[in-house]
């Protein structure tokens, strides 16, 4: 052995040294450890209470309590949960941890997730609220408002807050840095080593912890070249400028000094002088591009996204489209027709049952301007809107960008057109009030053209059973008394059941329509994103 090595083994070696821990932490507190500052940081999902802003609400991570050793931890699990939502992160906290501060933003960076300083007002239940239990149904997802009276981000906090992407400080809420403070543990370790010595120069072989020994402790602001670098290296990667390392290192331990708007602002802390309200504002789910936290109800099922194929035939025909309200402020939220304007030609009622077929079920109003045509289509048509359950308005459709008869609308869409629908460009004449005798809400709005004289008119008896079936009397089809008014009377109309009640074609298809309880059948919900090239 000795040959092999040529050196001396010594099999066993006591050696003992001190070791300096060096828990860091951002407090200005030297008595205690951040620990002791409060409960841990929690994370839970929070759903908007503000009114007006079902089915489609935003949600955020209420973050609240001090940042400890397992706080980062507990936010990997929490985002794991949640999968591929991304919320706003709206954080109090008295700080913590700088290290763990660090991991935590940089978790919220590569998560893409924006953060905001606020408190949130729970309603019914909160968190920490002894005996709370959520409804299955609520998954998990508290309900509360924000509010920034009271919520501050102090100390190691502002470490994690930039790691935001948007980051947001509301007037009334605080940010506060100050010196980082360390805090010193001295131990004595006993260790037994054993080595060999080989050529004069000692080789270790293994190395075991047999004992340790606190033997005192202290804290310090006084910070290493390496930890300052580290420090200023991690906010020059979220984009913050060195000045608020600098500035929270003039300002002594036991002091907090707050920034100012300006303040934040210059030094990057924060993207904008808006308030955290805009991450969670009802107002981020009312475009027709809703914000990643905006989401539907638990008992709301998204609706389908595809449209049937636009039917528009070459020869002037009746045409049926599905329109969606392109009026400003419905989105995400707006109301759907189908747009049935043209001759009542003799493949109409064909169209017509391919489009109801292709919606699935779906009940859109029929928006319908029509010279007339076939008298026998007219009422096999008007059986099928029946049948449907169909309400029916007199009205034009005044289309935005893309027309009806345009090569590119007639191909099959996973989109409507865009639209807007008005009584005056609206006539219904001849056999068209036998479509509209068929609705199950039946409007025709003043200025719009109506009237009739059925000139192909069937035998009388077949007239009068339509109608008869339809609620509608009979007489009021006389041809010894064609109505034919361009400002429509609806008390006549209404007087011989051709009207269900005063009023045009907005109160079916107007963009405020969907903001009513219950909300009618026509409103269709759009996902994220779904129209944003259409605006």
């Amino acid at each position: 052995m000795r040959a092999l090595w040529r050196g001396v083994l010594l099999p066993l070696v006591i050696a003992t040294a001190f070791a300096l821990l060096l828990p860091w932490s951002a407090e200005a507190t030297k008595s205690k450890p951040p620990e002791n500052d409060g409960p841990p940081m929690r994370f839970v999902v929070v759903r908007s209470t503000s009114p007006g802003c079902e089915p489609l609400c935003p949600e955020w991570t209420s973050a609240e309590g001090a940042i400890t050793q397992s706080t980062p931890a507990a936010l990997k699990k929490f985002l794991k949960k949640l999968g591929d939502k991304r919320l706003p992160v709206i954080v109090t906290s008295p700080g913590g941890r700088v290290e763990a501060a660090l991991e935590l933003g940089r978790i919220l960076r590569a998560r893409k997730l924006d953060i905001g300083v606020g408190l949130t007002r729970f309603v019914e239940c909160a968190p920490e609220q002894k005996g709370c239990q959520l409804d299955p149904a609520r998954k998990g997802i508290y309900r509360g408002a924000l509010y920034s009276a009271g919520a501050y981000c102090a100390s190691a906090c502002s470490m994690m807050f930039a790691g935001g992407v948007r980051r947001h400080v509301g007037q009334w809420a605080y940010m506060g840095v100050h010196q980082v403070t360390s805090y010193v543990t001295q131990q004595k370790i006993t260790y037994r080593e054993t080595y060999r010595v080989v050529k004069g120069k000692r080789k270790t072989l293994s190395r075991k912890v047999v004992r340790r020994k606190t033997v005192g402790s202290y804290t310090t602001t006084k910070m290493g070249k390496a930890f300052n670098a580290r420090m200023v290296a991690y906010l020059k990667e979220m984009g913050v400028k060195q000045t608020m390392y600098d500035v929270g290192q003039s300002t002594p331990a036991a002091e907090m000094r707050q920034l100012t708007p300006v303040e934040m602002l210059n030094m990057n802390l924060i993207t904008s002088l808006d308030a955290t309200d805009v991450l969670v504002s009802i107002e981020v789910c009312k475009s027709a591009t809703p914000a990643g936290n905006c989401s539907l109800a638990p008992e709301i099922k998204p609706q389908p996204g595809s449209y049937p194929k636009h039917v528009v035939p070459e020869d002037g025909g009746m045409w049926f489209v599905v329109v969606r309200s392109s009026e400003a402020g419905c989105e995400p939220n707006c109301p759907e027709w189908i747009s049935a304007e043209g001759d009542i030609d003799a493949k109409a009622l064909s169209r017509l049952e391919v489009t109801l077929k292709a919606l699935g079920g779906r009940k859109l109003p029929l928006v319908v301007s029509s010279r007339g045509g076939d008298v026998e289509t007219a009422m096999a048509m008007g059986r099928m809107i029946r049948k449907a359950r169909l309400d029916v308005a007199v009205g034009g459709t005044i289309f935005g960008g893309c027309q009806p008869r345009d090569e590119g609308c007639k191909a099959p869409g996973k989109s409507p057109l865009f639209g807007n629908a008005v009584s005056y460009e609206g006539l219904c004449l001849n056999d068209c009030t036998l479509l509209l005798a068929a609705g199950k809400t039946r409007l025709v709005g003043y200025g719009a053209r109506f009237g009739w004289y059925l000139r192909a008119k069937p035998p009388a008896s077949v007239l009068a059973a339509y109608l008869d079936e339809m609620g509608v009397q009979a007489h009021s089809f006389d041809d010894a008394a064609p109505i034919k008014v361009v400002y429509t009377d609806q008390t006549r109309l209404k007087a011989a059941g051709l009207l269900t009640r005063n009023g045009s074609v907005d109160l079916l298809i107007d963009g405020g329509v969907c903001r009513l309880i219950p909300i009618p059948a026509n409103c269709r919900l759009a996902i994220q994103g779904e129209f944003a090239r259409k605006q």
